[in-house]
């Protein structure tokens, strides 16, 4: 019979260490016991359950104050709700006078603040007035989310210069001027953050139907997101885009067309959806696109600026 043979050592094998590349020795990994976390009554309880207990109950912008234009319908309406369900203060304006009360109250009556203002953001005494109604209610401004747009159709040639003009007054120049006259306030109260709405037609040309006037708009306001984080960063002001596709609000269409009366081309087009999307479904406004809106605007979102974020459903990835 042959004696039993003595366990082998383990084998010193070297490899490269993640930091500075220099060969190191081999070692086991410890085994490590598993943490116990506890519920409030000191019971044992899972890690997954503690977190979202916690994550429910987030007011990450108690006491902010901050404009929502087009707040009356889609993305701002949403946007509206879930920056008041996070503690902030809210503006909530809107072309459509009457949309910016309705929206305000449902803020109230679920016990935020909000005050309804009427705005046409291509109006720059519009805008100031805007601005400065929300500073006499509030005292101070933090954050703004330029999300007023209208819908661009038809060829370029066929495009009139009424038409170009209203799409980009709107969509660029309303922007520009609702940036140009909150940042004074938002230095003051010392830095923001401020979340510009662009489109998936931001990045992919066709996105929206033929829609010159919309898609150049769109990938202006991604530009103006990202100089503005590069003039402002210093003063403690972020600036970021969002990119939508599809939206779970049946009367964006209806707006839109309300919007676009006096304009002298074809009804709006909206998104054409792709069958193969990894999620086949439109994005809700206030759990998603909301909820987007309010991280960006919170210190959660602290070292992300001049970022175009796409909320889009795969949309851009495929």
């Amino acid at each position: 019979m042959l004696p039993p043979r003595a366990p082998r050592s383990q084998p010193a094998l070297s490899r490269f260490d993640e930091c500075d590349g220099r060969p190191t020795k081999w070692r086991a990994p410890r085994r490590q016991s598993r943490p116990r976390t506890l519920n409030p009554r000191g019971r044992g309880a899972s890690s997954t359950y503690s977190g979202h207990h916690r994550r429910t109950g987030m007011r990450r912008l108690e006491g902010k104050a901050i404009i929502v234009t087009g707040g009356g319908s889609g993305i701002g309406r949403g946007a509206c709700l879930r920056i008041a369900e996070e503690g902030g203060l809210v503006g909530v304006a809107d072309i459509r006078g009457s949309l910016a009360v309705a929206v305000a109250a449902e803020v109230t009556s679920a016990g935020g603040r909000a005050v309804a203002l009427t705005c046409d953001v291509s109006r720059e005494d519009q805008v100031e007035k805007m601005v400065a109604d929300t500073l006499s209610r509030f005292g101070s401004l933090h954050g703004l989310v330029a999300n007023a747009g209208t819908a661009g159709s038809g060829w370029i040639h066929e495009t009139t210069l009424a038409d170009w003009q209203f799409v980009l007054g709107v969509n660029l120049t309303g922007p520009f001027l609702c940036a140009k006259h909150s940042l004074p306030p938002m230095l003051e109260a010392g830095g923001g953050s401020i979340v510009i709405t662009s489109s998936i037609a931001g990045s992919v040309i066709g996105a929206g139907g033929a829609a010159a006037s919309y898609a150049v708009s769109k990938h202006g306001v991604i530009g103006l997101a990202k100089q503005i984080a590069v003039d402002y960063g210093s003063q403690g002001i972020r600036a970021n885009a969002i990119q939508p596709a599809a939206v779970d609000e049946t009367n964006l269409g209806k707006h839109a067309a309300e919007d676009r009366r006096s304009a002298q081309t074809p009804p709006a087009q909206l998104p054409r959806p792709k069958s193969w999307l990894p999620i086949r479904r439109a994005g809700k406004i206030k759990d998603e696109y909301g909820a987007t809106i309010a991280f960006l605007l919170s210190d959660d979102a602290g070292y992300i600026t001049g970022a175009a974020l796409a909320v889009d459903g795969g949309y851009l990835a495929t």
